[in-house]
């Protein structure tokens, strides 16, 4: 019956519209629900962030498959010019520098440096071999590139001769090495905190979603006034609500004034109200529960000690009728009937049901209350509101 009115027939020509799923959307309640369970998403936070997060350290820096050393030569080139001018024309970059160093001729210099055709590994070329020109022209680096260090050492001595031995250009007159670089591991450019902090915004941010979602599918029943928004039914409120009493007296009648009568008196005004009922053909009011867990004694018994005035000893309990629907035939000849409803998830379908099956066997729901509520989160949705209003939006 989701997001559709459903009529049932009520005795004679009444009718029972549902609108579950229909009632307006309460941001109010949406966001006490969602602070509840703050817990939760910071749970769902940090497991996210564990995993993600920690799955990325793990892979990226206790399970790296390779791990690369550098050595770094600087070195020093003097141009064959006459002045400064003439510098800015004669310079070689750093693209230039990368060309000289994968050219033909230079790799050939290198593996005679390196003892031969066979001694040239394959680190030593491409992407293991790369020129820089940082700051001043005249001041060119080469790195070498390799998975051992001592390679990698090798390799860059080799270099450094063949720049200072065997490299000759029309525009260099010299080059010497100012700073013959040794070994260093190459540390992986890991981001671990901010792939821990992307992880814990995104796990956040889909543990919000999710439990929007859930939220604004869930059937559960948080707040007396949901049973009138969503069922047309009447809600006399909580155990704890402080309009309780009140709504019991206008739904169902005083039947005397509590501690003000002499235990004779009442003993005699409950006696005639039986006679009167039973004359009628009807008997007391039936407090019947919705889920099948729930205890009508305990209901009943609660509500004689909160509202003595109003629940006398012709008030009776009877089970849900999902576990007992031959219930109905006693539920038909009650005075009225008080469902008591199951705060919480899934309570919203079951009240559904009965209220459906109520209806077809002729049983008129007078009103609802709803049991084990979470008084806390009542109290804060109606932190503002008057006690009047609040026992005017119960009923």
């Amino acid at each position: 019956m989701t997001g559709k009115e459903s009529a049932m027939p009520q005795g004679e020509g009444r009718f029972w519209k549902g609108h579950y799923g229909r009632e307006p959307f309460d941001l109010r309640l949406t966001v006490l629900r969602m602070l509840h369970r703050l817990p939760l998403i910071a749970l769902v936070t940090v497991l996210g962030t564990a995993a993600f997060g920690g799955g990325y350290y793990v892979k990226n820096v206790l399970l790296r498959d390779q791990r690369l050393f550098a050595a770094t030569s600087v070195y020093r080139v003097d141009y064959n010019v006459a002045s400064e001018a003439e510098l800015q024309t004669s310079y070689i970059n750093a693209m230039t520098w990368n060309t000289y160093l994968q050219s033909g001729a230079f790799q050939e210099m290198l593996q005679s440096r390196l003892g031969g055709s066979g001694g040239f590994p394959e680190q030593a070329s491409g992407e293991g071999m790369e020129a820089f020109v940082w700051s001043d022209l005249r001041v060119p680096a080469v790195t070498v590139t390799a998975e051992d260090p001592a390679e990698a050492e090798r390799i860059l001595r080799a270099v450094d001769e063949v720049m200072t031995k065997d490299f000759t250009l029309q525009e260099i007159r010299s080059v010497s090495v100012i700073d013959a670089g040794r070994a260093e591991e190459i540390i992986p450019d890991v981001r671990v905190g901010r792939a821990a902090a992307l992880s814990a915004v995104l796990s956040c941010f889909f543990a919000v979603i999710a439990l929007l979602l859930k939220e604004t599918g869930d059937d559960g029943i948080w707040l007396p006034s949901t049973v009138w928004k969503r069922y047309g039914l009447k809600a006399a409120g909580t155990l704890e609500s402080p309009g309780l009493k009140q709504n019991m007296r206008y739904f169902f009648g005083e039947k005397h004034d509590g501690g003000d009568l002499a235990p004779e008196r009442k003993g005699r005004e409950d006696a005639a109200r039986k006679g009167r009922e039973q004359k009628n053909g009807k008997r007391g009011v039936a407090v019947c529960t919705v889920q099948e867990d729930m205890k009508p004694e305990e209901v009943l018994a609660g509500l004689r000690e909160r509202c003595p005035e109003t629940v006398d000893s012709s008030w009776f309990a009877a089970a849900s009728p999902l576990t007992q629907p031959e219930n109905c035939d006693v539920l038909r000849e009650a005075s009225g009937i008080l469902l008591a409803v199951k705060a919480g998830c899934h309570g919203g379908r079951k009240l559904e049901y009965v209220l459906e099956y109520l209806q077809q066997q002729d049983c008129e729901v007078t009103a609802a209350i709803l049991w084990e509520a979470d008084e806390k989160l009542i109290r804060r949705y109606y932190f503002g509101r008057t006690g009047r209003g609040r026992a005017a939006e119960e009923r």
